[in-house]
């Protein structure tokens, strides 16, 4: 009987012990677990929380929901789709899972899905400012500028603290060139939240509107803000180089120096050099830069012309003749790949190719063209 007892005693306990070891893997403590996780901002965590809770319950939308935006977070773009899919699959009309469905679409490049992921999304919540944000950035990756500026805009009026509407108006109206518009929008986006990449934009925008000062100033706040910021010392290269007459040399060399320090893989930056050191009459550092730039960027037709001519300069005639007719190839109308091969023809005492770089040249620039006449005539 004793024994009887002791069994009856031990298998009450076991059972005790696995209930409450069962009610620790529930998908209701899963949840509870992911939540707390997902609140301590420990995303990793908390995603495997939710699909563990997603496995034990298949109908918790919320937690596919956040399991997806937990992913989105990670960069884990088709894990945060496959469950942000089964979300909207169990409740059409959570537009916050459709936004982040749209916006995982957008991260790879799935541009269709996107706009119909945050489409329902707004058409749910039409005062959705996220959404419009999203939009704005799927338009704008489809050169859609039209559309990509109504979401935006939209986006602004439901937001007006929405700094990356701001600053995405204000570098499309750069590329629209625009600039007073995007002085407009980047300046508000600057009051919300000031950036390195939104004081870029502005010393962009002055550059292009010809005010010097201006456009230095705010490459020098955004080094401030990144002393190591390359795009802002090409930027202050160009404004030396090209927006002073005479052209600030020495600054625009130290600039270009600066910029391809911090980021060597500019093409504009190397090519900005490289001119710099043509004007200087310093052929042969220019042309590895000149050389270079053409390598990041094989359609950059200007640093053709300006490699040719420094190796005209340095006497390497076949090697100037074959990067000026690549020049050609890419500008057809090139005045200066015309007028650099037909003074290397001259250089070669070959004046038949002469003659016809002056005759091609002459519609295109009579003053570079009798230039090159007075050489032919001289041989």
């Amino acid at each position: 009987m004793e024994c009887l007892f002791k069994r009856i005693l031990m298998a009450t306990i076991s059972l005790i012990i696995s209930t409450a070891s069962l009610a620790q893997t529930t998908a209701t403590e899963w949840f509870a677990k992911a939540n707390d996780l997902y609140d301590d901002a420990k995303y990793k965590e908390a995603a495997l929380a939710f699909d563990k809770t997603t496995n034990l319950d298949p109908k918790n939308e919320n937690a596919f929901y956040k399991a997806g935006w937990c992913y989105n977070d990670l960069d884990l773009f088709e894990n945060a789709i496959d469950r942000l899919k089964k979300a909207v699959a169990l409740n059409k009309n959570d537009q916050f899972a459709w936004q982040e469905l749209g916006y995982a679409y957008k991260k790879t490049s799935k541009y269709e899905d996107a706009l119909n992921s945050l489409k329902k999304a707004l058409d749910i919540k039409p005062d959705y400012s996220l959404a419009y944000k999203q939009l704005g950035d799927v338009y704008q990756k489809l050169d859609k500028n039209t559309e990509a500026i109504a979401a935006y805009k939209k986006c602004y009026d439901i937001d007006n603290e929405n700094d990356d509407a701001c600053y995405n108006l204000g570098y499309i109206y750069n590329e629209l060139e625009e600039y007073n518009n995007a002085l407009d929008w980047l300046n508000k986006a600057n009051m919300i939240k000031e950036s390195v990449d939104i004081f870029n934009e502005i010393g962009f925008a002055y550059y292009k509107l010809k005010k010097n000062e201006e456009s230095i100033d705010a490459y020098k706040k955004a080094l401030k803000l990144n002393g190591k910021n390359g795009t802002a010392y090409k930027g202050m290269g160009d404004v030396y180089r090209l927006g002073y007459k005479p052209v600030k040399i020495q600054e625009a060399i130290d600039s270009y120096l600066k910029a391809i320090e911090y980021n060597p893989t500019s093409s504009g930056s190397n090519y900005g050099l490289g001119w710099c050191y043509n004007e200087k009459a310093r052929y042969a550092e220019a042309i590895p830069l000149l050389s270079k730039s053409i390598e990041l960027n094989k359609s950059f037709s200007s640093a053709y012309t300006e490699l040719g001519y420094a190796q005209y300069m340095t006497g390497k005639y076949v090697d100037g003749l074959f990067t000026l007719k690549k020049g050609l190839e890419l500008d057809k109308n090139s005045k200066l790949c015309r007028y650099y091969s037909g003074l290397i023809y001259v250089k070669q005492n070959d004046k038949t190719n002469a003659v016809l770089m002056f005759k091609e040249l002459k519609p295109l620039d009579g003053n570079l063209a009798e230039k090159l006449l007075a050489k032919i005539n001289a041989m």
